[in-house]
């Protein structure tokens, strides 16, 4: 923890946010190997967040508190004559991810090591992606038989198009964060010695920034549609943004040629 970090904020089945002015860092520490995941822990993250969010972060930084991001879903818990996978998704892993991905506030996750499945999904679902050269991601369910979930489909058909998407899911293969990156599937990578402070670097300087506004541009890009359609959301966006603190201590340090003191209002 950092000298300027706060105490953990909030502490609950191996997920913890501490906060560094605007900037909230949730790790994952879970007591299963290589931080997998069970339905209490995706529970805990929800929460986190929502605590993230209720304390004032501005940005939040997601990584795990060792060399492991997340390699899934806790696969010795399942039992599958006993695993409703419709509920679980639709209760559990549906809402976390749904709600991490359009969380108001700029997400970056920080893969320092495996994202493997629910990981992966985790991971794709934050805003930026910076990852260690050498970490592995994707879904390796073909060796479960299982079918991908956690967003997998969107993220790779999105992102790599139906070809290399369909190849990654039919073999499994698991693509290192260079590779990954290459292909524009995670923002860039790092080598391992040098992610945690350029995550944290990147982090800080989104979390000052005016995050009223990036949280506006993320509703535009969510939603999508075509050129027309996107033109007009941005305007009803900006018109919200033309209401906001921020937009007037820019046009101020413009006008005055100081550098804008920004507070996500």
């Amino acid at each position: 923890m950092r000298a300027s970090e706060s105490p953990s904020a909030f502490a609950r089945d191996g997920i913890a946010v501490r906060h560094d002015g605007p900037l909230a860092v949730v790790e994952l520490d879970l007591p299963q190997p290589k931080n997998s995941f069970r339905a209490g822990n995706a529970q805990a993250l929800s929460a986190a967040l929502d605590s993230a969010l209720a304390d004032g972060a501005r940005a939040v930084l997601l990584r795990g508190a060792g060399p492991v991001f997340c390699a899934g879903w806790d696969v010795a818990s399942i039992q599958p004559g006993d695993v409703d996978p419709l509920a679980v998704i639709a209760e559990v892993v549906g809402p976390l991810l749904r709600q991490l991905r359009e969380l108001p506030v700029p997400t970056v996750a920080e893969v320092a090591g495996p994202a493997l499945g629910f990981g992966f999904g985790l991971a794709l679902c934050c805003d930026i992606v910076v990852a260690a050269e050498e970490a592995l991601m994707g879904s390796p369910f073909r060796n479960l038989g299982m079918v991908p979930d956690s967003g997998t489909h969107h993220h790779l058909l999105s992102r790599l198009g139906l070809g290399l998407a369909i190849e990654l899911i039919y073999t499994g293969r698991l693509l290192k964060g260079s590779e990954a990156a290459a292909l524009r599937l995670v923002n860039r990578a790092l080598p391992a010695a040098d992610l945690p402070a350029e995550a944290r670097r990147l982090a800080e300087d989104i979390a000052h920034g005016p995050t009223r506004a990036f949280a506006l541009s993320k509703r535009v890009l969510l939603q999508g549609g075509d050129f027309d359609a996107m033109v007009a959301h941005e305007g009803r966006q900006l018109q919200q943004a033309f209401a906001t603190a921020d937009l007037r201590e820019g046009i101020a340090a413009f006008q005055q040629r100081r550098k804008p003191q920004f507070q996500g209002r």
